[in-house]
């Protein structure tokens, strides 16, 4: 790339030098870097030879405009070269790094006022950070919290959409934030109980996805679609939705993607009546997760997939085929996988085969792990989570023996309370 890269990125995203020097400098303040640049600074930056920003000026660049310092056609040394923005996808990076601020996320707005204003590629990526860190929200302090910070985010984005003035760039990259906001807002609405709101933010996910042609997003927002029609019994659609994305995954996703969908295809067939069909998609999923080692280019969303939800779909598949007894080392298997990392998930799963080793007759192994699952899951929100507890408190209320009542009595403790006059 030529030195003028730098000056053609400035002005695709709607900067004038000046402008470019003020957003720096808040950008800057927002990262917490002391560094800062002058318009003459910058047009040396623009220039045939630019001089080597220093390290806290190749940060802030970086960040505003998306791009490594070395692709601006700048001499960079090998101990400063950036890999450049990820997609966040892998697996293999420890998230308990990610600390994420929550409080900065609710009490704060990302962008100063937009009427009228030029957004940028800067603002964009501001956004984009924020919306980032609705995925550790989520896992590690459930849906209530992680449903307030996709909201602010959204109505920011929303906001910027509406009232600011951008190019057909920026405004694609405005678009598919909202199709990602939504899609994300659709699963925590699904994890909440509501429906209804959850089919309403799938729906505006795949119009976001639609019109700005990215089938990636649009193949999660059918994943989501096709999740919410099995659990409203809907099995055509469910398979339907699961089908369509998986025609997306084959011609535009890679092994990850390719994985997810079909997992979410076997669970539609089995919820339709198909279980051969639905053993077969299983199948393919453990193939594509099998080839899904080195795919450097699965989105974000798909990082929750690998052998935790192959072992969790296939002990579905047992549940559905009517033999709990076969699930149960599949379900310990993803919930031993699973560890800390996604607290909501664990405590799930767990709740899962409570209710799966009561199906079985094991009802002592049941009434621990229903514990162990209320035990971590305090403080966090989830109505699936909640309402496998109250199946499990109403099998174990039935039965009546000592342990089993000592057991309701320390799951009402916990704020689960048996259902009342419903069977197990």
């Amino acid at each position: 790339m030529t030195a003028r890269s730098l000056a053609d990125l400035r002005k695709a995203a709607g900067y004038t030098q000046e402008s470019f020097v003020g957003a720096f400098s808040k950008m800057a303040k927002r990262m917490a870097i002391d560094a800062a640049v002058s318009v003459r600074q910058l047009r040396r930056w623009e220039s045939p030879n630019p001089p080597l920003p220093h390290p806290g000026q190749q940060a802030v660049i970086e960040a505003m405009l998306g791009v490594p310092l070395i692709e601006l056609g700048f001499d960079v040394p090998p101990a400063r070269t950036r890999s450049g923005p990820t997609s966040g996808h892998h697996e293999d990076v420890d998230r308990r790094q990610f600390v994420v601020d929550v409080g900065a996320i609710l009490g704060a707005t990302a962008l100063p006022a937009v009427r009228g204003r030029r957004i940028g590629a800067s603002d964009v990526q501001l956004l984009q950070s924020q919306a980032s860190g609705l995925y550790t929200i989520d896992h590690s302090q459930g849906g209530k919290v992680a449903q307030k910070a996709a909201l602010h985010v959204l109505r920011q984005v929303e906001k910027a959409m509406t009232d600011g003035s951008y190019l057909e760039r920026v405004g694609r990259e405005l678009h598919a934030l909202s199709g990602t906001l939504h899609s994300h807002l659709g699963w925590i609405e699904f994890d909440a109980g509501r429906p209804a709101q959850a089919r309403a933010a799938c729906t505006e996910a795949l119009a976001s996805a639609r019109l700005v042609g990215d089938p990636l997003l649009e193949v999660r927002a059918l994943d989501k679609l096709s999740m919410l029609a099995v659990e409203q019994r809907r099995p055509w659609e469910a398979v339907a939705a699961a089908t369509a994305a998986g025609e997306l995954a084959q011609a535009h996703g890679g092994p990850k993607v390719r994985s997810v969908v079909a997992l979410r295809l076997a669970r539609a067939l089995s919820a339709a009546g198909d279980h051969s069909a639905a053993r077969r998609a299983l199948s393919l999923a453990l193939t594509w997760h099998d080839r899904s080692d080195k795919d450097t280019e699965a989105p974000r969303w798909t990082a929750f997939a690998g052998q935790v939800e192959v072992d969790y779909a296939t002990a579905a598949w047992h549940v559905e085929n009517g033999r709990p007894v076969h699930a149960i080392p599949f379900l310990r298997s993803a919930v031993h996988r699973l560890g800390p990392t996604y607290s909501r998930n664990a405590a799930l799963y767990r709740a899962r085969l409570a209710e799966v080793l009561m199906k079985a007759g094991e009802v002592e192994e049941a009434c621990a792990e229903a514990c162990a699952s209320a035990d971590a899951a305090q403080g966090m929100t989830s109505a699936r989570l909640v309402e496998r507890l109250r199946t499990v408190a109403t099998s174990a209320e039935r039965i009546g023996t000592a342990s089993a009542r000592d057991f309701v009595e320390r799951l009402r403790a916990l704020g689960v309370a048996a259902k009342k006059g419903r069977a197990a």
